[in-house]
């Protein structure tokens, strides 16, 4: 059976959970109907007007990107300009557009962490550990002919998802007590006469970004007039996913290279035709910090690692600079250049995930794609 856009949704989310998302980014569904259905899904890194043509023209429904098609203040669409072009499209195809960016930069077994992998580094580790990675544990209580159909909201709100797992809970039975008032309108029992009824305890844990909507959806179905829960913080434990995720990645060679070396290496590993250097060619390289995409902010960050080398993308003159300064060397490699892989990434995990959950769908790369910049 084909999925619809929220079950996509749900699907990537598991692959790049929301919460991991920087405070600054725009991240999700970016335009399109959470209940439209969808047989094919593009991936691509950007929602380029000829990704978006080629996709309607291919018959898909749905395209996922990296990179956000909405990125700050929409004001106003204009159908003659790019933008505007391509959200006609979407909207007479109809075509759904869904981005994770800095989520998947930061997941486990997301864009760094198989960047790092296709270098062959060993101990991994973020350069810049995840803030936002916090999940919290929800407690409520409620009767169980309705625990169902509680859960079931709650879920599609985001909760209930652990690693490659969902719709994820726990419940045990035991006895709630309570005396309404005059005014009150219980579920069950009477004003003034005090109430014992059976209740289901339920637990789910979830990204502590989904908490509002999730508390909405627990209020929006459950029966009683007035809602018990709790919400608990969680504390991650050493080795879990929680201490593996953040932007960038830390690791070491098996054997140390010479900076020239690294840079032939990856060249080759990434089908890259030239990489630009700073630092001494015959310099030793041992311990590696990465960032795929855009890397300069992380700079400081990778002064503090302990690395030899930062290998990024779009990183700035003053940038390089300082790199030079602290005789510390650079691969610059190009954004697009070490992101690409994103479509061949995506389009193996999504289909993973929708397979085993029992959706048909077909989800392949879009092949329309090309760096932004010719080296002449």
């Amino acid at each position: 059976m084909s999925a619809r856009v929220r079950e996509i949704m749900a699907a990537m989310e598991e692959i790049a959970p929301a919460a991991l998302a920087e405070s600054w980014d725009n991240v999700g569904l970016q335009i399109g109907n959470p209940d439209a259905q969808v047989s094919r899904v593009h991936v691509a890194l950007d929602a380029t007007p000829d990704v978006v043509e080629a996709a309607c023209a291919d018959g898909a429904q749905m395209v996922v990107t990296h990179h956000p098609l909405i990125f700050g203040g929409l004001k106003h669409v204009d159908f003659s300009t790019p933008m505007g072009t391509m959200i006609s499209h979407c909207v007479t195809q109809p075509l759904s557009i869904f981005s994770a960016h800095t989520n998947l930069d930061s997941a486990t077994g997301g864009l760094n962490d198989v960047f790092a992998e296709k270098l062959g580094l060993m101990d991994l580790k973020p350069l810049v550990p995840a803030e936002r990675a916090n999940h919290v544990k929800l407690v409520f209580f409620v009767p169980e002919t309705h625990a169902s159909a509680v859960e079931e909201a709650l879920f599609k709100a985001g909760a209930g998802t652990l690693g490659a797992y969902s719709c994820c809970s726990f419940s045990s039975l035991g006895e709630g007590s309570y005396l309404p008032g005059d005014t009150a309108q219980p579920h069950a029992g009477h004003p003034g006469h005090r109430s014992r009824e059976p209740e289901l305890r339920i637990e789910v844990s979830l990204p502590e970004q989904s908490l509002g909507s999730v508390i909405k959806a627990l209020k929006e179905t459950h029966p009683y007039e007035t809602v018990e829960y709790n919400v608990y913080p969680m504390v991650a434990s050493a080795g879990s996913d929680a201490r593996r995720v953040g932007l960038g990645r830390v690791g070491r060679f098996q054997e140390p290279m010479t900076l020239l070396q690294v840079a032939d290496y990856l060249k080759k590993v990434m089908g890259i035709p030239h990489v630009a250097l700073v630092g001494s060619a015959d310099k030793i390289i041992s311990k590696v910090a990465l960032c795929t995409g855009s890397g300069g902010s992380l700079v400081k960050d990778f002064f503090k690692s302990g690395a030899d080398l930062y290998i990024s993308g779009d990183i700035k003159y003053h940038e390089a600079r300082d790199v030079e300064a602290q005789g510390l060397a650079l691969l610059d490699a190009g954004h697009f250049e070490t992101e690409h892989f994103v479509c061949d990434l995506l389009t193996h995990r999504l289909k993973e995930v929708l397979d085993r959950q029992g959706h048909q769908v077909d989800v392949v790369a879009s092949t329309v794609e090309k760096p932004a910049f010719c080296v002449v």
